[in-house]
């Protein structure tokens, strides 16, 4: 199979599925990362950290993961930070040239509700970008849940992650923290939601909501089969 994760920025692609990334990588699948921002919005209060040299920075830690973890494509879509959901219409073109170039069967990306707005912007563009009746439209689309972002969202509806599907990332659990270790200026010390023991905490909580010693919650957001295929 062809996997296509889109996201909003390096790191994302692990702290929500990298562990089910590696499982598709162990089972001979083809994982390809899409990072949209990767240029710095000068107007805005995030411009410090996420100026030319932390950008440029973000970009070489996100395929340093891709060739330690062997995804087959690691590419930055070269979006402005803080500017994914404001100006929609570029990210949805940009996704689109993504979605037509890998021609996906399964897509990964940020949760609708997540209080980052670029997070949003992600989810929001992608709803067009991967419309079912175009050609290039996976079989399945999956949200997932970004550590310190995700779970900040108010209780209405709309915002929650309530996950309805899981994947067991037992054996994957610590090569995706490993990796996670190459985005040294984002891990932060626990009890930090994005530490290495808030991760381990969150997995071990969604694995023991489905029966399993570890594992990733998601969402399904579409899902198609075909007439030749066991429903």
């Amino acid at each position: 199979m062809k996997v296509l994760v889109l996201v909003a920025h390096g790191d994302d692609e692990l702290l929500g599925p990298g562990g089910t990334l590696i499982r598709h990588v162990r089972a001979g699948d083809s994982v390809h990362i899409a990072v949209c921002v990767g240029k710095p919005n000068l107007k805005m209060y995030s411009a410090k950290r996420y100026g030319h040299g932390i950008l440029a920075k973000r970009k070489k830690q996100a395929e340093k993961v891709g060739r330690l973890l062997g995804f087959a494509s690691v590419r930055c879509l070269n979006l402005q930070d803080e500017m994914l959901e404001q100006d929609l219409n570029a990210t949805v073109t940009a996704l689109e040239k993504i979605v037509d170039q890998v021609k996906p069967d399964v897509v990964y990306l940020h949760h609708g509700g997540d209080v980052n707005q670029d997070h949003r912007g992600v989810f929001k563009a992608a709803l067009v970008a991967l419309r079912r009746y175009h050609e290039t439209a996976p079989r399945r689309v999956l949200s997932f849940e970004t550590a310190s972002t995700t779970e900040q969202a108010p209780a209405l509806p709309g915002w929650q992650f309530s996950p309805n599907y899981f994947v067991d990332v037992s054996e994957t659990l610590e090569l995706k923290l490993k990796a996670l270790a190459v985005y040294d200026d984002e891990l932060a010390p626990f009890p930090h939601p994005r530490s290495a023991e808030g991760l381990r905490a969150l997995a071990q909580v969604r694995g023991a909501s489905a029966g399993f010693r570890a594992a990733e919650a998601f969402c399904l957001v579409s899902e198609k089969i075909s007439r030749t295929e066991e429903p």
